[in-house]
């Protein structure tokens, strides 16, 4: 009788398909990009936390915080790290175009040929997403997760996500990282697993 072999795999919530190497540059769910401080991760709860700093054009900016393992889906290489740089370069070249129009064409008298426009009404500032979060929240009666409160947000016209993506990960990395950093001044509070709810000590 031929003897069964078996082979062990490791269960899929085991591997991590992320690795965080210290110093590197690491993409969210939400296309921000993220610069890793401490390649040491723990478990905080039930979610596992690598200490992390956000950045600009691949800059670190501001303080490391801990943020979400499952909230980032890629490395970049320094090709990616370049490209990115130049993407976001490219981006602020084309916000500063916005609204900024030559001088009217003038004809022989002087006179501009265009009639002059009126200004527009000012716009209303756009909500934060985390502002949009906690606005959701006030007006609900249950504590919500990170996805239904993106639906929210989008359905009462709060924010909604540029580019179509959906970035539940990114929202609920935000709002531990608030509870994580300002504490009993938090605007949010956790209240179950992946669930939260106002702060009503902060208020």
């Amino acid at each position: 009788m031929a003897k069964k072999t078996t082979t062990k795999t490791k269960p899929a919530s085991a591997q991590q398909t992320v690795k965080f190497p210290k110093g590197g540059f690491y993409q969210d769910l939400g296309g921000d990009l993220w610069f890793c401080t401490n390649a040491k991760q723990k478990k905080v709860g039930d979610d596992s936390v690598v200490m992390m700093q956000q950045t600009e054009d691949g800059q670190p900016i501001g303080d490391a915080t801990e943020q979400l393992v499952g909230s980032f889906n890629k490395q970049l290489t320094a090709a990616e790290l370049k490209e990115y740089r130049a993407v976001c370069q490219r981006e602020r070249d084309a916000e500063g175009q916005v609204g900024s129009e030559t001088a009217p064409a003038t004809g022989s008298t002087g006179k501009p040929k265009a009639k002059k426009e009126k200004p527009a009404p000012d716009q209303p500032k756009k909500m934060s997403t985390l502002d949009a979060a906690a606005k959701v929240l006030g007006e609900s009666t249950e504590p919500m997760s990170a996805k239904e409160m993106i639906d929210a947000m989008s359905a009462m016209g709060y924010w909604t996500s540029p580019g179509g993506q959906t970035p539940h990960a990114t929202l609920y990395a935000a709002i531990l990282r608030e509870i994580n950093v300002k504490g009993s001044e938090a605007r949010f509070a956790k209240t179950d697993r992946g669930r939260f709810g106002l702060n009503t000590a902060a208020e």
